[in-house]
């Protein structure tokens, strides 16, 4: 079957445009090697160190990134404020993951959570305390940083975060 019968065929149509420049040669894109520089960031690595969360903001549309990023997806000015965030947050989105125990081979559901730190704009994925079931996970959920014992200087010092107790009680629609 020749190439023009197996485009009918799938219905597919390929546009025809003039070429304008051919570059001769061969890219290879495993030879390329680009260092990624954290220098800039020094001042959130130490603060993870110390214990205590930083988050860096953007000049021109006051949004607050955790972690730090090199460049606003929004405006693309660099962001160039630090600010401090405090250790509590909320779950934005939530997924299960099952791992299979390698001993028992028993699978485990475990809950991995979206996080938006309280002042901030931006989530990452983190774990939750190993005792909160799944289940008991929502959206919107209170939680707050547990630190590791050492530290490091690096977002694995979180080394997941706790349940807050929410104090707001459910509402009670009951049907008249």
């Amino acid at each position: 079957m020749s190439k023009r019968t197996l485009r009918k065929s799938l219905d597919y149509v390929k546009k025809d445009y003039v070429e304008t420049r051919k570059m001769p040669g061969n890219w290879y894109l495993s030879s390329y090697q680009y260092k990624f520089n954290i220098t800039h960031h020094q001042s959130f690595l130490k603060k993870l160190k110390d214990k205590k969360l930083v988050g860096n903001k953007c000049s021109a549309c006051n949004r607050v990134f955790f972690p730090p990023r090199f460049v606003c997806g929004k405006c693309l000015v660099k962001p160039d404020q630090w600010v401090d965030l405090r250790d509590t947050g909320q779950v934005s989105t939530y997924t299960i993951v099952y791992l299979k125990d390698p001993e028992t081979g028993e699978v485990l559901e475990k809950p991995v959570v979206m996080v938006q730190q309280d002042n901030c704009d931006t989530n990452y994925m983190a774990e939750l305390q190993s005792y909160i079931d799944f289940k008991d996970t929502y959206i919107g959920m209170p939680i707050k940083v547990h630190w590791a014992e050492s530290t490091n200087g690096n977002l694995k010092d979180i080394e997941y975060y706790d349940l807050i107790e929410d104090d707001s009680k459910d509402l009670d629609v009951s049907k008249d």
